[in-house]
């Protein structure tokens, strides 16, 4: 690997790390919007579904997924399903007044 390859590797590594994720950023907005104790039964509803992640790889359903192509496709396809549902809440959902 080249000095320049490395150096930036070494930089990125950095910056994604000190950045923030999608999860702190949400259970960050969840407190400051509703309080601390949302905020914290969210960091724990967090954890909890990286735990049942993490229960999934271990069973080896990725390794089912990867040989079913039709598996594969029912979660695409649902996924696509959800996002385009949560999509139309939201636009469909009352604005808020910003105090």
């Amino acid at each position: 690997m080249s000095l320049e390859s490395w150096l930036a590797f070494f930089v990125a590594c950095w910056v994604i790390s000190l950045s923030p994720g999608a999860g702190a950023i949400a259970s960050m907005s969840c407190g400051l919007q509703y309080g601390f104790w949302r905020g914290y039964w969210n960091a724990i509803g967090l954890q909890l579904a990286l735990v049942l992640q993490i229960a999934v790889v271990a069973a080896g359903v990725g390794a089912v997924l990867a040989t079913s192509e039709l598996a594969f496709s029912l979660i695409k396809w649902f996924g696509v399903g959800y996002l385009l549902w949560l999509a139309w809440k939201q636009w469909q959902a009352q604005p808020e007044a910003l105090d």
